[in-house]
């Protein structure tokens, strides 16, 4: 078994520079989300549940950013409270270290703790890395939303873009 050089914390107010950072390299290669740059502090506090956002940090720079993971609810609607939406997102010096599935199984267990009952993922297809992270953790592909929008930057501006739906189902929580 291979030591981990990186260890997972939730995050800091003051990490958000780099997480926004991390967002924007996944913006950039026009395949991670339809929006076009990152949010502020306040609007990321207000979109994600925070209790769940986690980063990886170098072991021998705590202060550096490897990835970060979250989850969101997909519905303001009460009986939607146990479904949530992914995000995670990886630097380029943490991709091939086993940042994002330890980032992943981390969610995982959290939200298996936290009375959440289903993890839902948007994947544009063309995002294959993405794609084999959630399968390596159990996710499985429910169906293909097409011409969800029209991609507003990049290769592909102006086109419509499908997006895969991955789920990954957990159990059922006794009271809900």
């Amino acid at each position: 078994m291979v030591e981990k050089d990186f260890t997972i914390r939730p995050i800091r107010e003051g990490d958000f520079p780099q997480v926004r950072d991390i967002y924007e390299l996944g913006l950039e290669t026009g395949h991670a989300s339809y929006e076009t740059s990152g949010p502020t502090w306040e609007q990321f506090t207000q979109m994600k549940i925070m209790d769940t956002v986690m980063v990886a940090v170098e072991n021998n720079d705590p202060n550096f950013i490897l990835g970060w993971v979250s989850a969101a609810p997909i519905s303001t609607r009460q009986v939607f409270h146990g479904v949530v939406e992914d995000s995670i997102y990886i630097h380029p010096q943490g991709q091939g270290r086993g940042v994002g599935g330890a980032l992943l199984n981390a969610l995982i267990e959290l939200c298996e703790t936290s009375g959440v009952w289903s993890i839902h993922s948007w994947i544009f297809p063309e995002n294959s890395g993405s794609a084999k992270l959630h399968e390596s953790r159990g996710f499985v592909k429910v169906g293909t939303m097409h011409q969800m929008a029209r991609m507003p930057y990049g290769e592909m501006e102006g086109q419509w873009r499908d997006c895969d739906l991955w789920e990954r189902l957990l159990s059922v929580p006794a009271q809900v």
